[in-house]
């Protein structure tokens, strides 16, 4: 389950990345809008990476409970 959302918002972050790429290639007014993107996709990334360490502490934490 979690390595379905970890995908989800990294795809998701990805898909930012190259629309504020795109968008810098074409456009000369809209860098703020692309800023915007960038810090976005950025903050997903690091979501993604605290919920991941956060479940995967849980479970270590739990491993020795299992035998």
């Amino acid at each position: 389950m979690p390595h379905h959302l970890i995908a989800a918002l990294l795809t998701f972050g990805l898909t930012l990345r190259y629309r504020a790429q795109k968008a810098l290639a074409r456009a000369d007014d809209e860098g703020a809008s692309t800023i915007e993107i960038v810090f976005w996709s950025v903050g997903l990334l690091v979501l993604a990476g605290l919920v991941y360490a956060a479940i995967q502490a849980y479970v270590n934490g739990k491993i020795p409970g299992i035998s």
